[in-house]
C-alpha cells in the first residue's frame, strides 16, 4: 500500500504491506518497501558514529546516538542535500547493547531526526564497533538535481 512521504517531491515510492507492514511502519518509523526513480542521483554516507568534533564518543548514550544522527545530517549536507533525513530513503544502522537505554535514545533521535518520512531502515545488533562506539549508521540519501 503506497503512503504519502516526504521523498515523494523527488519521485521516490514509499510503501507499505497492509496490516503487518503499517504495524510496523508505526512502531520502528519504517517502510517495507522504497522505489527509486531510474534517473535519480544519490548519495551514499560512510558510517557515522556519535564522534564530536574533537574525536570524543560522548559518555552519555542518547548523546552518542544524538551525534551520530547529526553527523549523518552533516555528511549528507557536505554532498549537497540540505534537507537531512528528509531525504534518507534507506538506512541500516548498527546498535551495540540493544536494551532499554538503546530504545529510549532511538525514540530521542527518531522525534528530533526524522519527522514524517519513514524510510526503509536495517537496524543490527553488533558485539562492538570500532573505538567504543555504540552505534554506527550508512544513509542513502536522493540528491537534489
Amino acid at each position: 500500500m503506497e503512503y504519502s512521504s516526504p521523498l515523494n517531491k523527488h519521485g521516490v515510492k514509499c510503501f507499505n504491506v497492509p496490516g503487518l507492514g503499517e504495524k510496523l511502519s508505526d512502531t520502528y518509523h519504517i517502510s517495507s518497501a522504497v522505489v527509486l526513480p531510474a534517473n535519480m542521483r544519490t548519495v551514499v554516507t560512510a558510517g557515522q558514529t556519535g564522534y564530536t568534533a574533537d574525536m570524543k564518543l560522548p559518555t552519555d548514550l542518547t548523546e552518542q546516538y544524538l551525534q551520530a544522527f547529526q553527523n549523518v545530517v552533516d555528511s549528507l549536507a557536505a554532498a549537497g542535500v540540505t534537507d537531512g533525513f528528509n531525504s534518507v530513503y534507506q538506512m541500516t544502522s548498527y546498535h551495540v547493547g540493544l536494551d532499554a537505554a538503546a530504545d529510549k535514545a532511538l525514540e530521542v533521535v527518531v522525534e528530533k531526526f526524522l519527522g514524517k518520512n519513514r524510510f526503509a531502515w536495517a537496524g543490527v545488533g553488533v558485539e562492538a564497533l570500532a573505538d567504543g562506539a555504540r552505534v554506527e549508521i550508512t544513509a542513502y540519501a536522493v540528491l537534489p538535481n
